[in-house]
């Protein structure tokens, strides 16, 4: 019996756009996770500027602590990104969010977004659209263990009217399918910004954090996920383009999914912040280079700064 998904599986390579290929280089992620993991200021800065100089289409980036909230958590960025925008002034990148339990009041968590798209050349901004649980471990019994992430309403309604009001460009972060319907609210009233994109979340059995196959989260990386993901997509007023982010599932032998979302136009998140596997320490730049490739195999073209710019629809 033919199902919704069947015209996915069976479409023939199509793209009316050459892929962008980011790089995120960090997050809550560790040595101890992977020795080539960039931690201080000056390793964020050197593999920031390493992927940008290789062809990343743009740099996605945290700071060195994910507690730090508002003009703190600028400051901190801004020890990093001094050294790279007095390289490279035009950079494309982008920061995260924030640790959300240690939210109080009014507080949306995109405050140290504010300030570095006036400071910092960050024009374009995450926006979590739900809330999951992250598990990181069991305890002694067996029991899961791990924070709850991500933001309510009324935060995700602060956090998109203040990114409207500086018409900044939203990478809509799809942990979950629940999460896409959040955002598909807003684009369907007409609310979404300019050059926003769609990011799916295809999430491995090592989770956004975990060192131990404890993932409980998210649709897993398989071609079904990707192809339900394009089949919610359909009904949005407002297309916007999409990537895919394969996390806590090494992809450097398995690289079905990647090519399959290269061939049906989408583009590509890749770095350490996704990547784990017990058994491989790659790079940021080997990452970066790795999908590049696959992009070069498949036959299609990789955007170029000036492209990837394009499609986010910055000046």
């Amino acid at each position: 019996m033919a199902t919704a998904l069947d015209k996915y599986a069976d479409a023939e390579p199509h793209w009316d756009y050459p892929v962008v290929i980011e790089s995120h280089i960090n997050g809550v992620r560790s040595k101890e996770m992977n020795p080539n993991t960039p931690v201080g200021y000056d390793e964020i800065a050197e593999d920031a500027i390493r992927c940008w100089e290789a062809g990343a289409g743009a740099i996605h980036a945290h700071n060195t602590s994910f507690d730090l909230l508002g003009e703190n958590a600028f400051k901190d960025y801004m020890r990093t990104w001094e050294k790279v925008l007095d390289k490279h002034p035009d950079i494309t990148w982008y920061p995260t969010t924030c640790n959300n339990l240690r939210l109080i009041g009014d507080e949306h968590g995109l405050e140290h977004v504010a300030l570095l798209n006036e400071h910092a050349h960050a024009e374009i901004a995450c926006v979590d659209t739900g809330l999951t649980l992250f598990a990181t471990h069991t305890d002694d019994e067996g029991y899961l263990v791990g924070p709850e992430f991500g933001f309510n309403y009324a935060r995700v309604g602060r956090q998109w009217r203040m990114l409207r009001e500086r018409n900044v460009p939203m990478v809509y972060g799809v942990y979950e399918p629940g999460h896409l319907r959040h955002a598909m609210y807003y684009v369907n009233q007409g609310m979404s910004t300019p050059g926003s994109m769609w990011d799916f979340y295809l999430i491995g059995d090592y989770g956004l954090t975990a060192t131990e196959p404890i993932g409980t989260n998210g649709m897993k990386p398989s071609l079904e996920s990707l192809y339900y993901y394009l089949h919610m997509i359909e009904e949005a007023k407002v297309k916007h383009p999409w990537y895919i982010s394969i996390w806590g599932q090494g992809a450097l032998d398995d690289t079905h999914i990647l090519r399959r979302a290269i061939e049906l136009g989408g583009h590509i998140k890749t770095g350490l912040e996704l990547f784990y596997d017990p058994a491989r320490n790659p790079t940021n730049l080997e990452l970066l280079q790795q999908a590049q490739e696959i992009a070069r195999e498949v036959g299609r073209p990789i955007a170029t700064h000036e492209q990837a710019r394009a499609l986010y629809q910055l000046r």
